[in-house]
């Protein structure tokens, strides 16, 4: 059976790299960077955070695209780490979009202390960076994971030493069960 884990956290958390990470270590995986497929509107692009009626569109149809994806690389076995800022609402749009799939879908959240998301961000090119940003989602993580509002695993990657330390208890998470987001459901 192929699964499907969800990696998500604010920006800087390090969601693709980890990705990145997890995919070295199968045969058959794919990684989906919805951020790639959000920019692939090219005429009438909205920021996420915007919060307007156009970037709502857009957000749904990433998640919807990523579903559909996934749903194609499960068909063909391959299975599939999807890179994304998830908040809980956005976690049930894909666990809807995903269910029927033959295979369990797993979500967890890269949460590091807000000062060392701002470390990572800080590494990056001066034109990536996203301070104001990273401070505003990585409190908006924090209250949904203290309020038990964000679904999955919960991992504090502040000490780890690098992504595939990190890629390590992601795959943890997954094979005990804690990030699991939906379970497949057995056919006849």
């Amino acid at each position: 059976m192929q699964q499907v884990i969800i990696v998500t956290g604010p920006p800087s958390a390090g969601k693709s790299s980890v990705a990145a990470a997890i995919c070295e270590r199968f045969d058959r995986m794919v990684h989906i960077d919805v951020d790639t497929l959000r920019h692939m509107v090219r005429a009438g692009y909205r920021h996420p955070w915007v919060g307007d009626q156009q970037a709502e569109e857009q957000l749904h149809m990433a998640v919807r695209n990523a579903a559909a994806m996934a749903r194609e690389c499960v068909n063909t076995r391959y299975a599939v780490v999807i890179d994304d800022v998830v908040p809980p609402d956005a976690a049930r749009a894909y666990a809807e979009a995903l269910t029927g799939i033959d295979a369990n879908i797993h979500l967890v959240t890269l949460l590091p202390t807000l000062g060392a998301t701002l470390a990572r961000d800080a590494a990056r090119s001066p034109d990536q960076q996203l301070p104001d940003r990273i401070r505003a989602l990585h409190a908006e993580f924090t209250r949904w994971v203290r309020d038990s509002l964000q679904p999955g695993g919960i991992l504090d990657t502040s000490h780890d030493p690098n992504a595939s330390a990190t890629a390590d208890r992601v795959q943890d998470a997954v094979a005990s069960g804690k990030a699991l987001l939906v379970r497949v459901t057995a056919t006849t």
